[in-house]
Parts: C-alpha cells; structure tokens; sequence
C-alpha cells in the first residue's frame, strides 16, 4: 500500500479507502499524519512524506506547490498579486503566503507549504494569465501586469494618488505599459483607468 501511495502526488480519503478498507482508512491517516509519513494538503487530501522528498530531490517542489495551489487546493485558480509581484521583482517587500485569485469565495488554505491566500474576482475578468509547465506539473500565473492590476482592483478602501504607487516602490521597468494598457481598458473600471495613469507618469 504505502509503495503505490509514494508515487502519487496527492491522494484522497477514499483512495485510502481502497487500499485499507474502510474502517482503517480513518485509523492509519491519523497514525501517518501525526508521525510525519503522510502530508495534509487540505481536508482530505494528502500526499506522502517519501513522495515530498524525492520531488525536492529532483528539483521539483516549487512547481508542486504552485501545482497544487492551482490545481488542488482551490479550483479555478491562478497566482497573482504580491507573489508573482515579487516573483518578478515588481515589488521588493517581503511576501509571506502564495496570493492567488479565484471565481470562488475568498479563502485562506494553511498547511506544510505556508499560506495561500485566495481572493475571489467576478468571472468575467478572470483572464490573462498563462499555463506553465514543469515536469508532469501544469499552472496558472498572470502576467506581471495582470497581477498589479489584480492587487489593485481587490485593495479595499484604496485612495488613488501618485504618493501611493511612490511608496510602493515599484520596479516599472520590469511591467510591459503596453500589455498594462491592453488590460487596462479590458477591466473597464474607472479605478483601475486611473492607476494606469498614475503608474504612467510614475514611469515617465
């Protein structure tokens, strides 16, 4: 059993079940997951600690964390905001969770891998980000500026002036200004016209 759970990336309560029948399934996750052999990604998900380790090994763990962050935890999903701000050296702060957006509620997943922070956006504007690949391991990122304009569409209570995008100490040079404003005007929300107007001059 524990040989064909080490070469899943995830497995569930009812893959357990399968294996052990189900009035162990209960008994050996808990047993696994308090010594350490077994990972909780989420309610009733789970991945091996051996599977972990060779996916470190190979240099792989990265793509798995966004993989499951986009693909497991919440779904539909991409990363967005601060972490692919700072992933791109957009922003210099520190960034502590895997920021992600959604079509589902707002959320926030806690386990082994940190936090990730979900943040719910209408259908409609739940585009222009890009499908990477890394081994077996698909995700979904926006692009730089989809993820500035994201932090900026869902930043509550955000006043806009010029002193703001100063003390955000943004790297513009790293943003595309002409795929800012092809997203720009696909938001067609007088907030987000006014940031890029804002960042423009910031620019120039």
């Amino acid at each position: 059993m524990e040989k064909i759970l080490e070469q899943l990336n995830y497995f569930t309560n009812e893959d357990m079940r399968k294996f052990v029948g189900t009035q162990n399934a209960d008994i050996y996750l808990s047993r696994y997951t308090k010594n350490g052999d077994i990972i909780r990604l989420k309610r009733g998900i789970y991945i091996t600690k051996k599977r972990l380790d060779l996916l470190e090994k190979n240099q792989k763990f990265d793509a798995y964390v966004y993989y499951i962050a986009t693909n497991i935890l919440i779904t539909p999903s991409y990363l967005s905001g601060e972490y692919i701000l700072a992933k791109n050296n957009i922003i210099i702060e520190n960034v502590y969770a895997i920021t992600a957006i959604t079509t589902k509620k707002t959320n926030m997943i806690t386990n082994v891998f940190g936090r990730f922070i979900y943040k719910n956006i209408d259908e409609k504007l739940f585009w222009w980000y890009e499908t990477k690949k890394n081994g077996d391991f698909i995700y979904f990122q926006a692009y730089p500026e989809k993820a500035l304009l994201d932090r900026i569409r869902l930043k509550k209570d955000l006043v806009l002036q010029l002193n703001y995008f100063k003390e955000l100490r943004l790297e513009l040079d790293h943003i595309n200004f002409d795929r800012l404003q092809e997203f720009a005007k696909k938001f067609n929300k007088q907030k987000i016209n006014q940031a890029f107007i804002l960042l423009k001059k910031l620019k120039w």
